[in-house]
């Protein structure tokens, strides 16, 4: 069961990166597609808190992390994603995204007034160093008035990345202080987000439209259920039953696959110096799941 849970959210996570690039070729703006997305994950969440009985009234203490958590990691992180899409193949967003967990770790540093562990300093070398090892390709072999667009997707797939690991920050702040069930966390975040940006779009004047074709629908489903859901579903399962760092280590997984689907339905090209790179960031990642006495000889 650990086993199937663990490839369950590889491979929901592995997908969604392109799910993200379908709905951004609708005539449906990115904004209304995840207020769709994410006021059906809080319906459906309630939902399943009523049929688990998990505790649907947040305490006082929680109140202040959840206005920043369901801002940072529900919307404007996928609002940033949603747009990024437009420039750069969604295989590149999920390899710049899967470097949150060293910024994560470097917030909770910072922010902590804790010193910066070895692993960081060393996760962080090898993963900027990686990042441009697999940007530079895609640089070089666009032309010229092309080469803007590209290195503004990377970014804003940067910034995404960034503002994912402060919420992610927040995330374990919360945790320690009010040990909120992960079915709530996802059930105050989608409720909060879908707040947010019903306001968003009516502050922007988009129209509550539908696209009813069957590529929209097929990937909103697939970012409802399989994306939200079912994802943070078996990460839940996985932190029971082997903790929370190895139930990240999905993070060495779905950036290759993401990158395989962008291959065959993106165009996207992989290069030596790519691949480099791309080993490179799967180095850094590795490096913050290595036991300290692993680190010792470096």
């Amino acid at each position: 069961m650990t086993l199937l849970a663990f490839i369950g959210m590889s491979l929901a996570w592995s997908f969604s990166w392109f799910a993200m690039k379908l709905q951004v070729d609708s005539f449906v703006a990115p904004e209304i597609s995840l207020f769709y997305r994410f006021f059906a994950v809080a319906i459906l969440m309630i939902i399943l808190c009523a049929i688990t009985k998990t505790r649907l009234k947040p305490f006082r203490t929680e109140w202040k992390y959840f206005i920043f958590i369901a801002l940072t990691n529900f919307c404007l992180n996928f609002i940033i994603g949603y747009h990024t899409t437009k420039f750069i193949p969604s295989g590149m967003i999920a390899v710049i995204f899967s470097l949150s967990i060293i910024t994560s770790e470097i917030f909770k540093a910072l922010f902590d007034g804790k010193k910066i562990e070895k692993k960081i300093v060393l996760s962080s070398f090898f993963g900027f160093l990686g990042l441009l090892f697999f940007i530079l390709p895609n640089l070089k072999f666009h032309e010229n008035s092309q080469i803007f667009e590209v290195a503004f997707g990377i970014s804003l797939a940067i910034l995404m990345m960034i503002v994912f690991s402060f919420g992610n920050y927040l995330v374990e702040k919360n945790k320690h202080q009010n040990h909120t069930p992960l079915f709530t966390s996802i059930t105050f975040g989608s409720c909060l987000s879908s707040i947010y940006l019903l306001l968003i779009n009516f502050a922007l004047g988009h129209k509550f439209v539908m696209d009813f074709s069957t590529k929209y629908i097929g990937s909103l489903l697939y970012q409802i259920f399989f994306a939200s859901i079912v994802a943070f579903l078996c990460f839940y399962y996985l932190i029971q039953k082997i903790g929370a760092v190895k139930a990240s280590y999905t993070a060495l997984i779905y950036p290759t696959i993401a990158l395989i689907i962008s291959s065959f339905f993106e165009n996207f090209e992989f290069t030596i110096m790519g691949c480099a790179g791309l080993a490179l960031i799967l180095l850094a990642l590795a490096l913050e799941f290595m036991p300290k006495k692993f680190i010792k000889i470096f």
